[in-house]
């Protein structure tokens, strides 16, 4: 019994990509109702098709497997929720794109040991009207010691704002 248990666990691990725990979900809640002004949307599926596969991977610097990204949209506004790796665990962010542009980013779960300055709002208001098209990765300073959550936030941006050119 107990090896059937951590089976089903690690399909639906694998088969979802990442889970989060009742506490991570209250503060994704939260983050939407607060953007919403408690009236979030319902969530909506971008699916993606395997020219889109092959874009996010080179932003990404890795494989995707990846069949859909879920968002929310409404008042004039997207909110993407991500994950990437930093050093070793998923930090959980959240981008919003209104006017095709940056309005905010919000680190909603970090889970590294070190580089928790990038959660702070001096760094994330960096990334304000940042557009797809514009080089604005190099007008985002640098924390040191925290590169590798640096370049997480970077490409979750990049990712947010080429999945909402996709978008029909």
């Amino acid at each position: 019994m107990y090896r059937l248990i951590i089976n089903f666990s690690l399909l639906a691990f694998v088969s979802t990509g990442w889970t989060y725990t009742a506490d991570e979900n209250k503060k994704v809640s939260r983050f939407l109702n607060q953007t919403y002004n408690q009236q979030p949307p319902k969530p909506s599926r971008l699916w993606v098709n395997d020219e889109m596969k092959k874009n996010i991977s080179t932003l990404l610097n890795r494989p995707v497997k990846r069949l859909s990204y879920r968002y929310w949209q409404a008042q004039g506004k997207t909110v993407w929720i991500l994950d990437e790796i930093g050093k070793e665990r998923n930090i959980t962010t959240a981008v919003v794109i209104k006017n095709q542009q940056v309005s905010e980013v919000k680190v909603l779960v970090y889970r590294e040991s070190r580089g928790g300055e990038v959660q702070v709002p001096w760094f994330t208001e960096q990334f304000k009207s940042a557009r797809a098209n514009q080089n604005w990765q190099s007008q985002i300073d640098s924390i040191s010691g925290a590169t590798l959550s640096v370049n997480a936030l970077k490409k979750q941006v990049q990712l947010a704002l080429f999945l909402e050119q996709q978008l029909p």
